[in-house]
């Protein structure tokens, strides 16, 4: 079953706040197929417009946000 799973975090010179859609797929008993799937600010997809220095660094902090989520709230939250 696919699922996504939304933060806020900053990027870019200034600091800019953005929603990071993360999509992943959950098969009961664990998670696989992790990436972001969007970018967003101010009401847009910016995804497109980072570099790819800013996407690893955005897929990195997703990546371990997603694990910290998995580890402190229950499964079927997940």
């Amino acid at each position: 079953m696919e699922s996504t799973w939304e933060f806020d975090t900053t990027t870019g010179e200034g600091s800019e706040i953005v929603t990071v859609v993360y999509e992943y797929e959950y098969d009961g008993e664990t998670s696989y197929n992790e990436s972001i799937r969007e970018v967003w600010h101010s009401g847009r997809n910016v995804t497109g417009l980072l570099s790819f220095e800013q996407y690893k660094d955005l897929e990195i902090e997703a990546a371990m946000r997603f694990q910290h989520h998995k580890l402190n709230y229950k499964t079927e939250d997940v």
